[in-house]
């Protein structure tokens, strides 16, 4: 469930943790730029709330990094995404999640996803994370992933193995820098493509399902199941026979 859109904020201030920031003029990670030349009109800069889609765990204790939304594709839609007026307290962690942008002749309604990164003077435990005030959308840690309560407030991890909430905290625990592409998922087998450092090609990850969440067992760098076969001979070959070269 995303936050409310378009929200603008009066003032902007704080301390900028966002990493993958984009500077004036520059792409959104993950976007893939449609537009030859910006189509923004008017020098006018406005920050707004930016839709919040998911949250992983971070590298460490003191980290989360937060799934957005943001306006695309056109490289002059958007420009500092950031994390702003972080406050922790014994119980949740609050911040503003925004962007700025400004009036536009095009290019800026489709939306592209990047992460920001949240980092907290203390360990982020099972504390409860609210992000642009939006409190009936509060985060919670669910197992090993982070997600919503129900009405009835009851917080359990999702029945689902491959929820996002599962998914993102394999991936974190993978050492990815992004949300990665997941390739296939079913109750107990998940492959994801991931991108570990920027410098590096993406590689393929195997996991199996166990009591605690999934576990990685293989990694790949070629088309098809024979690298993940070799290390889990069980696996599902329907899974992996088609699947072209990690991306």
């Amino acid at each position: 469930m995303t936050g409310p859109r378009k929200r603008p904020i009066l003032a902007v201030a704080g301390t900028l943790v966002a990493v993958g920031a984009v500077a004036a003029g520059c792409g959104v990670p993950g976007a893939s730029v449609a537009a030859t030349a910006p189509t923004t009109i008017g020098a006018q800069w406005r920050s707004f709330r930016a839709d919040v889609t998911g949250i992983r765990p971070g590298s460490d204790d003191r980290s989360l990094f937060v799934q957005v939304a943001l306006p695309g594709k056109d490289p002059g839609c958007v420009r500092e995404p950031r994390i702003e007026q972080v406050v922790e307290a014994k119980t949740d962690i609050r911040a503003d999640v925004v962007y700025s942008t400004r009036p536009a002749a095009g290019g800026c309604q489709d939306k592209v996803p990047a992460e920001l990164r949240l980092t907290t003077a203390e360990p982020i435990a099972d504390r409860t994370v609210i992000l642009n005030a939006d409190t009936g959308n509060a985060w919670h840690r669910l197992g090993a992933g982070w997600g919503h309560c129900d009405r009835q407030g009851a917080c359990t991890p999702p029945a689902d193995h491959c929820d996002p909430a599962w998914i993102g905290a394999a991936v974190s625990a993978a050492g990815a820098e992004s949300p990665g592409t997941t390739r296939a998922c079913v109750p107990g087998w998940l492959i994801v493509d991931v991108l570990k450092h920027h410098t590096e090609p993406p590689s393929r990850t195997a996991f199996r399902w166990s009591d605690t969440g999934w576990t990685s067992f293989a990694q790949a760098g070629s088309a098809g199941c024979a690298e993940i076969l070799a290390a889990e001979p069980k696996f599902p070959v329907a899974l992996c026979r088609a699947l072209p070269a990690p991306a």
